[in-house]
């Protein structure tokens, strides 16, 4: 559905001014991935707000998007699958119950994982230095390890989702 919200709005705003704009393809791409953001803001801060959570999907939210633009990740074949799973794990997240050893044994192996594997497919098809990987697995790791200051179950949470999402599939 994302996508093809996106092509109609991008053939639209082409024809509009043909001479102008991007091609099609470019616009589309740049819509679908602004919807996307605004679907999955949307629908978490409403969720959150009905779930009486909405402080804490909040936080869920940013921090998940904060290591995933430093580390990478996987992606959904779908905007619309990955709008649907992002809202459902962010809006479930502030109503897991943790203990502070699980905590931080979470943000330890989230650590790790960061350690190990990020960054990690970083900017869709855009090839990243080399010389910028370390960069961005010191970065990554710095954000996963300040959550030994905040002790947060919700950061916790949001980095070890995000770290699983590291690891590479299997072909």
């Amino acid at each position: 559905m994302i996508e093809k919200i996106s092509k109609k709005i991008a053939t639209l705003i082409n024809k509009a001014n043909p001479a102008q704009t991007s091609s099609v393809a470019v616009l589309t791409y740049s819509i679908s991935v602004t919807i996307n953001f605004l679907v999955v803001l949307i629908f978490s801060i409403l969720l959150g707000y009905l779930f009486g959570r909405l402080a804490e999907t909040i936080i869920a939210l940013f921090s998940f998007m904060l290591l995933r633009a430093f580390s990478g990740g996987y992606h959904l074949k779908s905007l619309d699958g990955c709008a649907v799973v992002t809202v459902g794990i962010m809006s479930i997240i502030p109503h897991i119950p943790m203990t502070s050893i699980v905590n931080t044994v979470l943000t330890a192996i989230s650590g790790l994982l960061v350690l190990l594997l990020a960054p990690n497919n970083v900017y869709d098809g855009v090839k990243v230095p080399r010389e910028k990987h370390l960069l961005l697995k010191v970065i990554s790791f710095l954000i996963v390890c300040s959550n030994f200051l905040f002790i947060s179950p919700i950061l916790s949470l949001s980095f070890f989702v995000q770290s699983i999402l590291l690891i590479p599939k299997r072909r």
